[in-house]
């Protein structure tokens, strides 16, 4: 027998144990792959990670486009190899809504180059953590460990498993041309201009910048095409800033069924902008549309669809309804007692004080929440909640002003009097940083109408989105507003007296209530000993505030130990802690409840059943303060058990990515939000503030 087809029998009957089995992670399976049967030392050899979506699934390129993230590879390679950056085939345009991505539908190999150094022999086990964000009216990250074990062997043949799929990805590279290419920027529009004999009678033709920040993706591409020379226009991102130093994409050019990339490389130079109104190119790739319900559902409760006047409208209406949340009435309370001393300048000059705490404190967040998001992380409102070692510094200080409050230190006077040299006015800087803690304790909480405006903040360009926090803030601050500036309201204020003292020392108990429930809110999130730990950290804060007065170094140094052993406390808490999943056990009232799962809603829509889902959080009062009253009562109970209603629980109390994409799908960028699925139709949103009458009249 040919001694040629002897090795390639045995080749294909071992392969099977050098390549290890694909992984499914969700609606995508994923595995390591080679070009060839062995690694040859002193080469370049090609491996792939090979992503396979569930159909209308698409993972994403490395310019995901309007939204998603970019597949990664984190190596962990024995001495000698070295793995170069994925080479990317061209993308597909995958369209979601007014919102335009670049990906992969299909089975695809994500090439790399893996560099052996010479002399390196025996077998190798090449290992990576993949990562991806996979996508179709909803997002789901995916990550998964892959291995392959692979000899090393002075020469290989390409695996006949894999020999086709990697000739058609190679197909698909971009190839490295020369063209002469030229862009500029004019206006909020974005046109290049490439020459080359190419482009001649093509039939489509796409442009996909690697930038991300340089074009409106959902735009039309507009295309003026003569012979060897193209022009094209499109509107320019929502984040451009200024016109780079030169303009990097791929340019997709098919002739018929035949299609072929090319890399370019684009200088500034003079272009005429296609005139709008010109025929857009079809582009190389399906698209993917929203749920029939998304349209709907991105207005207020399931209204018509926002527009940014409407948003701003409900944000200020949000906000000051916010005021009226238990996590905010204490420092609320206090700024009241403090208005109420002031005479009527005082109050007008405390009142902007505050309010400008607080517009700022609010467009801070929206900041953070902007760039967490264009960093890839799925955040929203209240997301700093998610974090233990957060929840415990805000325990700390409401715990430190309670104590204040209850006489242990008078630390608040000499805090806000540090600002009276650059104020001039008494108590201004207090003011101020009030406003700042209002919004910090006001995080766990969204008030009717906020939630849809903040949805519709977070789907929009960031001075439109900052724009709609800076009216929630303004809400918010708005009763301190009225006090301050119309003077018939600051009259309704109570007279200063004695008993001024006696209430401030009686609101110190609703701020110690909230240090209970956040303990609580840490021991759930981790577990009990980390509540404990807690603790500790809460009583050496009042050991600190006990010596607050004390002078000498003695007292210096047993305060500065006592408030490092809190810290310490509070920054150790195990953060990479994962807390047991919900066990089916009645989360709401004595109702069997079980995890919150796409494909469990999936399931059970398909059996034709009722659903009610519940996106909550223990550290959202609103959520606690609606299972309490409406989710718990008999007559919800009742209702849902002659309903045979499920009932279906998406905890956010930990970050989730799953349940963020979920929640924006909705039009909503925080907790809580109600579902209902009526005998598994369509979803309708509850109102974020609930009565039994409400929900048990919505499963009908």
């Amino acid at each position: 027998m040919n001694i040629r087809l002897l090795l390639s029998l045995l080749f294909l009957i071992l392969s099977p144990l050098t390549q290890a089995a694909p992984v499914r992670a969700g609606p995508v399976e994923a595995e390591l792959v080679a070009e060839r049967g062995a690694l040859v030392a002193g080469q370049t050899n090609w491996l792939a990670l090979r992503l396979k979506p569930d159909p209308q699934w698409h993972v994403y390129w490395r310019n995901p486009g309007d939204s998603g993230i970019p597949t990664k590879l984190e190596w962990r390679l024995p001495a000698g190899l070295t793995a170069g950056d994925i080479v990317w085939p061209y993308p597909h345009a995958e369209r979601l809504g007014d919102l335009v991505n670049y990906g992969y539908g299909e089975d695809t190999l994500h090439l790399v180059p893996l560099q052996v150094a010479a002399g390196t022999r025996g077998a190798q086990t090449l290992a990576a953590t993949a990562k991806w964000l996979v996508c179709k009216d909803i997002c789901i990250p995916g990550s998964a460990e892959l291995e392959l074990r692979l000899d090393v062997a002075a020469a290989a043949d390409p695996d006949p498993q894999w020999r086709a799929a990697f000739a058609r990805t190679r197909a698909e590279l971009p190839q490295a041309v020369d063209w002469p290419a030229q862009f500029a920027v004019a206006g909020d529009t974005v046109s290049l201009q490439v020459r080359d004999a190419a482009l001649r009678d093509a039939s489509r033709i796409a442009f996909f910048p690697y930038a991300s920040d340089l074009v409106n993706h959902a735009a039309p591409q507009r295309l003026a095409h003569d012979g060897d020379s193209l022009r094209l226009s499109q509107a320019a991102s929502a984040y451009f800033v200024e016109a780079p130093a030169q303009v990097d994409g791929v340019l997709v050019v098919s002739h018929g069924e035949r299609t072929q990339a090319y890399e370019i490389h684009a200088a500034p130079g003079a272009v005429a902008a296609v005139p709008v109104g010109t025929p857009a190119p079809a582009t190389a790739g399906a698209s993917v549309g929203l749920p029939p319900d998304a349209a709907a559902l991105a207005g207020a409760d399931g209204g018509a669809p926002l527009s940014l006047v409407a948003a701003l409208g409900l944000a200020l209406l949000g906000g000051l309804i916010l005021n009226l949340m238990p996590c905010v009435f204490p420092v609320l309370s206090l700024k009241a007692l403090s208005l109420a001393r002031a005479g009527h300048e005082g109050q007008r000059a405390q009142s902007l004080a505050y309010s400008a705490g607080v517009v700022l404190s609010c467009l801070a967040a929206a900041i953070a929440i902007l760039l967490l998001q264009r960093a890839g992380q799925a955040v929203g409102w209240g997301f700093q909640l998610q974090s233990p070692v957060f929840v415990g510094l805000l325990a700390y200080l409401l715990f430190a002003l309670g104590l204040s409050l209850s006489g242990v230190a008078q630390f608040g006077t000499r805090l806000m009097n540090l600002g009276q040299g650059l104020t001039e006015q008494k108590g201004l800087a207090g003011a101020f940083f009030t406003g700042v803690l209002a919004v910090v304790v006001a995080s766990p909480c969204t008030a009717p109408f906020m939630g849809a405006a903040i949805g519709y903040a977070m789907l929009q360009p960031p001075a439109y989105a900052l724009a709609i926090f800076a009216a929630l803030g303004l809400g918010l601050a708005l009763p301190f507003l009225v006090i301050g500036f119309v003077p018939a309201a600051a009259r309704l204020l109570p007279r200063p007296g004695a008993w001024m003292e006696r209430f401030k020392q009686l609101m110190a108990f609703p701020l110690y209530l909230s240090v209970v429930w956040l303990v609580w809110v840490v021991a759930r999130q981790l577990d009990v000993s980390a509540g404990a730990q807690l603790l500790v950290g809460l009583v050496l804060i009042a050991f600190v505030l006990w010596l607050w007065a004390a002078h000498g170094l003695v007292a210096a140094l047993a305060k500065l130990l006592a408030a490092a052993l809190a810290l310490g406390l509070l920054v150790t808490l195990p953060q990479g802690s994962e807390r047991a999943p919900a066990d089916g056990a009645a989360v709401v009232g004595e109702l069997r409840s079980e995890p919150w799962s796409t494909q469990r809603v999936a399931e059970l829509r398909a059996e034709g059943r009722t659903v009610f889902v519940d996106f909550t959080a223990d550290w959202c009062l609103s959520c606690k303060v609606n299972e309490r009253v409406a989710l718990r009562s008999s007559k919800v109970i009742q209702r849902f058990q002659e309903r045979e209603v499920a009932v279906l629980v998406a905890d956010w109390t930990r970050a989730d990515p799953a349940i963020t994409a979920e929640l924006a799908r909705f039009g909503r960028n925080g907790v809580p939000l109600y579902l209902v699925y009526v005998r598994g139709g369509e979803p309708k949103i509850l109102p974020q503030l609930l009565t039994p009458e409400l929900v048990a009249a919505a499963v009908e």
